[in-house]
């Protein structure tokens, strides 16, 4: 029985953790927190941070793993290290430290032409001097899930967001960069052995930007593109992974469509996370990720061929939609597949950990889930 060391057991790692045991490998799940919800489907557990190179490495080696995985962004780093280490299959170290570094992707694509937004990386507020042509968007160098990101439009609002992005970061580095109008997506890919497949490209509706947040509210699959900007993004994204150095690897990049020309704001050498590799890309294509990584772990051929084509979408629950959707959820409805309601609460929506709950479904066609969404948004 092969065995898979997977790092994180929050509930966002626990649809692979169960993957793992439907596939009939022996799942070794490592995590700082006792009281973690993976760990009720591991096989094996430590309770050890998934940083923390040296114990993980230690776990490694004497469990004899097959394979190692992560659906967390910093994890990564351990990932690519351990498996060079073990001669395991994965992202290098060096592709995992850029996928994880916002300032180190911006500098590599700025260098190699891939479309980006000015930035500057700013450690103290000396830094922020003449940054003057708002609206900027602040962030943590290496964060995730939307914290510590804020869009600001002026000197008070970029010195506030400055300190709060600081709180989020691990190398207390901040990027300002300029903000970029347009139309948001995700693009799904997998490279293996030097060849990059787009799997999926997902739309994404945002939620908070009236008051400086990006919180991803909806999300739908297949994205509403035209054939020419499917092109466009699709043709980008390649060359983002090609200039990047990704393989042996799944990516997740964000892109935005701004004036017809497509941006990369990020790429992340791991699975979307906010179900849209776990639930969205199954349910729209049948193409199973979490399986996929399983397979990359181990050096075992992907499967990505498209099984069938329906619509599929994630739609949040917030202070503002939160009746009508748990109004949608009482009287049933066929397209719903799976939903989680959580009390009601009138907080503002910062970041994803903010939400209220969610709605998963899934359609024959576009036009029968926009009629949904039109009820519940």
């Amino acid at each position: 029985m092969k065995k898979i060391l997977i790092l994180g057991a929050g509930e966002m790692q626990v649809p692979v953790i169960q993957k793992v045991k439907q596939t009939g490998m022996y799942a070794i799940v490592a995590d700082y927190a006792d009281t973690a919800p993976g760990f009720i489907d591991a096989d094996k557990k430590y309770l050890v941070s998934t940083v923390d190179f040296e114990a993980l490495l230690k776990i490694a080696q004497e469990e004899k793993i097959d394979g190692i995985l992560t659906t967390s962004d910093y994890p990564v780093n351990i990932v690519a290290r351990i498996s060079r280490m073990l001669g395991l299959s994965a992202m290098s170290p060096g592709v995992a430290e850029i996928c994880t570094n916002k300032y180190l992707q911006r500098t590599l694509f700025s260098k190699n032409g891939i479309r980006t937004p000015f930035f500057r990386l700013c450690e103290n507020t000396a830094h922020l001097s003449g940054l003057t042509d708002f609206p900027y968007v602040v962030k943590p160098v290496d964060s995730s899930a939307s914290r510590g990101v804020v869009r600001v439009n002026n000197a008070k609002e970029l010195s506030d967001a400055f300190h709060l992005a600081l709180t989020y970061s691990r190398s207390k580095k901040v990027l300002v960069e300029s903000f970029i109008e347009g139309r948001e997506f995700s693009v799904e890919t997998y490279t293996q052995k030097g060849k990059t497949d787009i799997i999926a490209i997902t739309e994404k509706l945002i939620i908070g930007e009236d008051y400086g947040a990006f919180v991803e509210d909806t999300h739908i699959e297949p994205a509403r593109l035209t054939k020419e900007e499917d092109a466009l993004i699709r043709m980008e994204v390649i060359r983002a992974i090609q200039v990047s150095g990704l393989d042996n690897s799944p990516s997740h990049t964000e892109v935005k469509l701004s004036s017809g020309e497509p941006y990369i704001i990020e790429i992340a050498c791991r699975l979307g996370g906010d179900y849209i590799t776990s639930d969205l890309v199954p349910l729209s294509t049948g193409v199973d990720m979490l399986e996929n990584l399983i397979k990359v772990s181990i050096g075992e051929k992907i499967e990505i061929k498209p099984k069938w084509k329906k619509v599929s979408c994630v739609q949040f629950l917030n202070p503002w939609n939160y009746y009508r959707c748990a109004d949608f959820i009482r009287r049933g409805s066929s397209a719903i597949v799976r939903y989680e309601q959580k009390p009601f609460s009138e907080r503002i929506i910062k970041n994803s950990l903010d939400r209220l709950g969610y709605i998963l479904l899934q359609t024959d066609t576009l036009e029968e889930l926009e009629c949904i969404l039109k009820e519940i948004k």
